[in-house]
């Protein structure tokens, strides 16, 4: 018969290490040796439970996978309320485990659901994706026969048949690689999209319309080794931070991120698209990898490679001009006071359409810009991602032909409303384009001339001032406490209405690359003319009306 101590030995010895279910100690053992056979038999038909929680996980995940841990439970949450999520993660961090095993939720909880996941090349989706996605398949449905309903066969070798398999009800699902046509999405609707790393944004935005018979989710997963793309671009441009985590592997007293604490990392985001959030996977949440490895690999990593391969982080690189714009600051037109000071801008252009915006000073000199032309929801995009960082033109910004008479209407149907024209103080122009001379028959005169003798419109030049300043005063306008909650002592001073969606992308993606040929320039342009003018709330009486305006 063995000893209480060799009893105490044998049984520290036979406990099967795990990340998830605690390991009693040795002195929480000894302690129910002491108190007696009660308390050991209780201790021990504990242990034989764990030990078979940690046996049936390996052989039947999806009833007894470890599902309870915070970074998936926030990411669930997520998906709940928002429509696509990028789930941006360090290295091992958990990220396409939890993917896959959204996908197998989806296909067991929604009979007859579609769902589609993407790899970078068919070796990577054989190698990675799909293993990951029968990992998690109900232990019943692994060995189930094939059959007129159903199809399920998958080896380590070659992954599942033909790339795809159907669920005993009726769920399907297909894997897919960024290396086939850029078309291979169209016809499907889907339930559940996941794109696993890097995704290409043409392919990311047609994915948006195969999820919207089915009211489906855009799943990405990625560690954005290659930076800033414009996936991540449409994510993280003027998100908003709305919580943070300690990051151990960084300097403990410094902003590393705007919008974290000191010694913080980015953790969950609002993107400025309302369907949209960002979820930061930090490595040290995963408890199935160990810590301690990463910590020496990433030991004389410099920061920017920390903040990537940890905390899947990746800032753009050219900067970004307006880095405190965030949903904070995008408001619904109702929300729009009706009381206010408006003005007007207008940037000409010869090869393509004008851009214009309205402003409005309410009473506490808040600044709410409440219209564009032209604008993303009736003619689309003023700009683009593209394969050069300063974008590509968009089908808004494509010439509809028009000369000043057209743009006179434009202007004039957009400012009326139940018949009534509104009250616009001043009118700005450009000055460069507007001081251009134009041939005419009368000899030379510039635009700002042609206009005020061939419409009711007239325009003031607007100011000459470097575009730092403007932008330096944007950023004045748009600045608030981001410490503090949001009330009418700690707010921004600008606002723009939901409806003017190319400002809103324009500004999240502008930067210096190409100078003023970047094509996301006009729209900030505009804004820049407006806020540089230095609006402020006028009463009524003393504005007189002028030249199609008030000044």
């Amino acid at each position: 018969m063995r000893t209480p101590q060799e009893q105490v030995e044998r049984l520290l010895t036979e406990v099967t290490p795990h990340p998830y279910y605690v390991s009693p100690t040795r002195a929480q053992v000894e302690a129910a040796m002491a108190s007696g056979a009660e308390s050991w038999d209780t201790l021990v038909t504990l242990l034989n439970k764990r030990e078979e929680a940690i046996r049936m996980e390996k052989k039947d995940p999806w009833n007894w996978g470890v599902l309870d841990l915070s970074h998936w439970n926030d990411a669930r949450e997520l998906l709940k309320k928002y429509n696509r999520l990028l789930i941006s993660g360090g290295n091992r961090s958990g990220k396409s485990m939890f993917a896959s095993r959204n996908v197998m939720e989806t296909l067991v909880d929604k009979p007859n659901a579609n769902v589609v996941c993407f790899s970078m090349t068919d070796k990577t989706s054989i190698r990675d994706q799909q293993p990951s996605v029968y990992n998690w398949l109900p232990l019943e449905w692994k060995f189930m026969r094939k059959g007129r309903t159903q199809g399920i066969n998958f080896s380590i070798k070659n992954g599942f048949t033909d790339s795809n398999f159907v669920c005993p009800n009726g769920s399907r699902c297909w894997f897919m690689h960024y290396s086939q046509q850029e078309d291979i999405l169209e016809g499907y609707e889907c339930d559940l999209i996941w794109f696993d790393e890097l995704v290409p944004y043409e392919l990311l935005k047609t994915a948006d319309f195969r999820v919207v018979t089915r009211a489906g989710k855009i799943l990405v997963t990625a560690t954005p080794i290659t930076g800033w793309t414009n996936t991540v671009n449409e994510f993280q441009s003027g998100c908003r931070i709305v919580r943070s985590r300690k990051a151990n592997l960084l300097a403990p007293d410094r902003i590393h991120v705007h919008g974290c604490g000191p010694g913080e990392m980015p953790y969950i985001a609002e993107c400025l698209r309302e369907d949209s959030a960002v979820i930061w996977f930090h490595t040290d949440l995963n408890p199935y990898q160990p810590e301690k490895e990463m910590r020496r690999v990433l030991q004389d990593a410099n920061s920017v490679m920390t903040k990537i391969r940890y905390y899947g982080y990746t800032e753009k690189t050219l900067g970004c001009w307006f880095p405190k714009l965030s949903k904070v600051h995008v408001v619904k037109p109702e929300a729009i006071p009706e009381d206010g000071t408006n003005y007007m801008v207008v940037d000409p252009a010869g090869q393509r359409n004008w851009f214009m915006l309205w402003l409005r000073v309410d009473k506490s000199g808040k600044m709410f810009v409440y219209r564009e032309w032209p604008s993303l929801e009736e003619y689309g995009e003023w700009a683009v991602p593209s394969t050069k960082p300063e974008g590509a033109l968009g089908p808004a910004a494509s010439s509809m032909g028009f000369g000043l008479k057209d743009y006179e209407t434009v202007i004039c149907e957009k400012e009326t409303r139940d018949g009534k024209r509104e009250e616009i103080i001043d009118r700005l122009i450009d000055r460069r384009a507007a001081s251009t001379p134009t041939a005419t028959s009368d000899g030379g005169e510039d635009l700002r001339q042609v206009i005020e003798r061939t419409t009711s419109l007239a325009f003031t030049l607007a100011p000459a001032l470097h575009i730092e300043d403007g932008i330096s005063q944007i950023n004045s306008l748009l600045s608030w406490n981001e410490d503090e909650p949001l009330s009418v002592i700690n707010e921004p001073k600008l606002f723009i209405s939901e409806r003017c969606g190319n400002l809103l992308q324009c500004m999240a993606n502008v930067s210096s690359a190409a100078a003023d040929k970047n094509k996301w320039k006009d729209p900030v342009d505009c804004l820049r003319y407006l806020i540089t003018a230095q609006p402020s709330y006028v009463s009524d009486g003393l504005a007189a009306v002028a030249g199609g305006g008030f000044y």
